[in-house]
Protein backbone atom coordinates (compact mmCIF):
# COMPACT_ATOMS: atom_id res chain seq x y z
CA UNK A 1 0.00 0.00 0.00
CA UNK A 2 2.85 2.46 0.71
CA UNK A 3 3.41 4.34 -2.69
CA UNK A 4 -0.17 4.64 -3.65
CA UNK A 5 -0.14 8.42 -3.29
CA UNK A 6 3.51 8.74 -5.12
CA UNK A 7 1.77 6.54 -8.09
CA UNK A 8 -1.70 8.98 -7.96
CA UNK A 9 0.96 12.14 -7.54
CA UNK A 10 2.76 10.77 -10.62
CA UNK A 11 -0.23 10.14 -13.13
CA UNK A 12 -1.57 13.68 -12.26
CA UNK A 13 1.37 15.51 -12.86
CA UNK A 14 1.32 13.49 -16.25
CA UNK A 15 -1.77 14.40 -16.47
CA UNK A 16 -1.00 18.51 -16.57
CA UNK A 17 1.52 17.72 -18.43
CA UNK A 18 -0.52 16.61 -20.87
CA UNK A 19 -3.37 19.34 -20.54
CA UNK A 20 -0.29 22.11 -20.45
CA UNK A 21 1.01 20.83 -23.86
CA UNK A 22 -2.64 20.62 -25.05
CA UNK A 23 -3.33 24.26 -24.33
CA UNK A 24 0.13 25.07 -25.49
CA UNK A 25 1.05 23.91 -28.69
CA UNK A 26 -2.85 22.77 -30.09
CA UNK A 27 -5.13 25.60 -28.08
CA UNK A 28 -7.58 23.12 -26.40
CA UNK A 29 -8.56 23.72 -23.23
CA UNK A 30 -8.53 20.59 -20.80
CA UNK A 31 -11.74 21.26 -19.28
CA UNK A 32 -11.36 18.53 -17.04
CA UNK A 33 -8.51 20.45 -15.39
CA UNK A 34 -8.88 24.10 -15.72
CA UNK A 35 -12.84 24.59 -16.18
CA UNK A 36 -15.73 23.72 -13.44
CA UNK A 37 -17.93 21.23 -14.87
CA UNK A 38 -20.94 23.30 -17.07
CA UNK A 39 -18.79 25.85 -18.74
CA UNK A 40 -19.02 25.86 -22.40
CA UNK A 41 -15.23 25.99 -24.32
CA UNK A 42 -16.68 27.97 -26.96
CA UNK A 43 -17.61 30.70 -24.67
CA UNK A 44 -14.28 31.86 -24.42
CA UNK A 45 -13.71 35.69 -24.85
CA UNK A 46 -10.13 35.14 -25.93
CA UNK A 47 -8.73 31.36 -26.82
CA UNK A 48 -5.13 32.88 -26.78
CA UNK A 49 -5.08 35.29 -24.02
CA UNK A 50 -6.36 32.25 -22.08
CA UNK A 51 -4.17 30.23 -23.33
CA UNK A 52 -0.80 32.65 -22.67
CA UNK A 53 -2.01 33.02 -19.30
CA UNK A 54 -3.12 29.58 -18.19
CA UNK A 55 -0.43 27.51 -19.59
CA UNK A 56 2.61 28.63 -16.73
CA UNK A 57 0.27 27.94 -13.66
CA UNK A 58 -0.79 24.16 -15.02
CA UNK A 59 2.77 23.75 -16.12
CA UNK A 60 4.28 24.57 -12.68
CA UNK A 61 1.43 22.35 -11.32
CA UNK A 62 2.59 19.45 -13.59
CA UNK A 63 6.26 19.83 -13.09
CA UNK A 64 5.97 19.99 -9.51
CA UNK A 65 2.99 17.06 -8.80
CA UNK A 66 5.31 14.81 -11.22
CA UNK A 67 8.66 15.69 -9.20
CA UNK A 68 6.36 15.06 -6.03
CA UNK A 69 5.21 11.59 -7.49
CA UNK A 70 8.71 10.65 -7.93
CA UNK A 71 9.88 11.51 -4.46
CA UNK A 72 7.12 9.84 -2.83
CA UNK A 73 7.88 6.77 -4.68
CA UNK A 74 11.91 6.85 -4.01
CA UNK A 75 11.46 7.38 -0.36
CA UNK A 76 8.33 4.98 -0.13
CA UNK A 77 10.71 1.89 -1.54
CA UNK A 78 14.00 2.88 -1.47
CA UNK A 79 14.29 5.43 1.45
CA UNK A 80 16.45 8.05 3.14
CA UNK A 81 14.73 10.99 1.35
CA UNK A 82 12.41 12.05 4.52
CA UNK A 83 13.70 15.73 4.07
CA UNK A 84 13.23 15.87 0.28
CA UNK A 85 9.99 13.95 0.64
CA UNK A 86 8.83 17.16 2.91
CA UNK A 87 10.25 19.85 0.78
CA UNK A 88 8.56 18.38 -2.34
CA UNK A 89 5.02 18.31 -0.15
CA UNK A 90 5.39 22.23 0.78
CA UNK A 91 5.81 22.46 -2.64
CA UNK A 92 2.82 20.69 -3.96
CA UNK A 93 0.71 22.83 -1.70
CA UNK A 94 2.19 25.87 -2.53
CA UNK A 95 1.58 24.99 -6.26
CA UNK A 96 -1.77 23.58 -5.58
CA UNK A 97 -2.94 26.83 -4.03
CA UNK A 98 -1.03 29.46 -6.56
CA UNK A 99 -2.90 27.02 -9.18
CA UNK A 100 -6.01 27.45 -7.77
CA UNK A 101 -6.33 31.31 -7.15
CA UNK A 102 -4.33 32.00 -11.24
CA UNK A 103 -7.41 29.93 -12.60
CA UNK A 104 -10.18 31.08 -11.21
CA UNK A 105 -8.36 34.44 -12.21
CA UNK A 106 -8.03 33.49 -15.45
CA UNK A 107 -11.60 31.57 -15.56
CA UNK A 108 -13.00 34.78 -14.41
CA UNK A 109 -11.64 36.82 -16.81
CA UNK A 110 -12.08 35.13 -19.82
CA UNK A 111 -15.57 33.12 -19.58
CA UNK A 112 -17.10 35.26 -16.93
CA UNK A 113 -17.50 33.06 -13.71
Amino acid sequence: MSGIFGIFALGCGIYCLYGWYMLKFRKEINQSILLPKDVDVKKCKDLEGYCREAQYPLLLLGIVTTLYGVSDLYNSYIGGADVLFIVMLVLLFAALIGFVVLIRRCNKKYFGI
